[in-house]
């Protein structure tokens, strides 16, 4: 007796923007690995998505402006529904909580499930919640995001899962050696250039190097609404010919490839998977004793950790790696291997692919997921 087929399930994948930070990585990620013989994505995002020619074949990508606004969101949502409703979704993965009305308003007229990932602490008096019937899971990228939602909400814990960000780990033969002495070493970050950021801390840390470490260079990637004052900053404090500004990035290897430490300065971290990007690299970090950092770096053995706001701790830890250079080296192979074992893309998405098949098998329990 033949086999029975078993087809791929579909999955409306609502992305919640292009701008480069780490929870457009993610969902970059999953998109571009999760199997195509046991998941069909649709995606739906609000702007371009740059490189999506390069996505696996059959990926369906709609660009639909104006979901969140609202009036003109209602409208477009109505649009939207007209379009996928011939061929539904059996699942909505909604990839970031910005999308989060749209994802419900779909969800209960095409009576289908969804899951909603959460990367990052929600703001002042933000609120949030979930639609009862639809919702089956609750995404946290890291035990602290999760913590800090279970206790700012009414979420059940039974709802909440972890699924901690997963990082490509390159091969050894393409990595340089960090801190080599072949050239003047490059401290970097990056990531969104935002208030809660600790860029500031960032720049005073590399002016007061500066004073020990004349040669080094540094190096801020990202965009965002503190780029005038960053610089501005930065000329203040003597650092003109010193820094350099990528803000037109679509994604961060090239700037990683260029430092020989990164320093992860945020006031609050869900995760820092950009620092996780480097770690893979074998670059030494620096992150500040915050949130999901802790779950990552190990004080003094896959990297440094130092309190929030503190630009002397940011100095003394920048120039203790560069003064002991086989010390920065061998916590850099470190950070690569924590990566590999406990942070791999393969890790996050098989654990991805596992919930939303439970998830199917849960509502067609007479239906393969697998």
């Amino acid at each position: 007796m033949a086999e029975e087929r078993v087809h791929p399930r579909n999955v409306l994948f609502l992305l919640g923007t292009n701008q480069l930070r780490g929870s457009y990585a993610r969902s970059l990620s999953l998109l571009q690995r999760v199997p195509s013989d046991r998941f069909h994505y649709s995606v739906v995002s609000q702007n371009a998505i740059p490189g999506c020619q390069n996505f696996p074949k059959g990926i369906e990508v709609r660009v639909t402006g104006k979901l969140s606004g609202p009036f003109l969101g209602r409208i477009s949502q109505y649009f939207l529904l007209r379009e996928i409703e011939e061929s539904p979704p059996e699942l909505i993965d909604v990839q970031h909580r910005r999308m989060l009305p749209t994802g419900v308003w779909l969800s209960r007229r095409l009576g289908v499930p969804y899951v909603v990932t959460v990367h990052d602490y929600l703001r002042d008096r933000e609120t949030f919640a979930v639609d009862p019937t639809f919702c089956r899971r609750v995404i946290a990228v890291s035990e602290s995001v999760r913590a800090e939602l279970l206790d700012r909400t009414k979420l059940s814990e039974s709802l909440v899962d972890v699924i901690p960000t997963g990082v490509a780990v390159p091969p050894d033969e393409s990595l340089c050696q960090v801190l080599s002495g072949e050239r003047p070493p490059v401290i970097g970050t990056c990531g969104p250039l935002e208030p809660d950021r600790g860029l500031t801390d960032f720049l005073q840390a590399a002016a007061a190097t500066k004073t020990h470490f004349p040669e080094t260079l540094y190096l801020i990637a990202g965009s965002g609404p503190e780029e005038k004052n960053l610089r501005k900053l930065a000329r203040s404090l003597g650092l003109a010919d010193s820094i350099t500004f990528l803000p037109n990035l679509t994604e961060f290897a090239p700037a990683l490839l260029a430092m020989d430490i990164f320093v992860l300065p945020s006031l609050k971290q869900g995760l820092g998977s950009t620092m996780l990007d480097a770690m893979a690299r074998g670059i030494p970090v620096i992150g500040t004793e915050s949130g999901g950092v802790f779950s990552v770096v190990s004080h003094g053995k896959t990297g440094i950790l130092v309190p929030p706001q503190d630009q002397t701790a940011i100095t003394d830890a920048i120039c203790g790696l560069l003064a002991d250079r086989p010390h920065a080296q061998k916590l850099g192979e470190a950070a690569r291997i924590r990566v590999s074992e406990k942070f791999h893309v393969d890790s996050m998405v098989e654990a991805t692919c596992k919930l939303y098949g439970s998830i199917l098998q849960a509502e067609h329990p007479t239906i393969a997921t697998s």
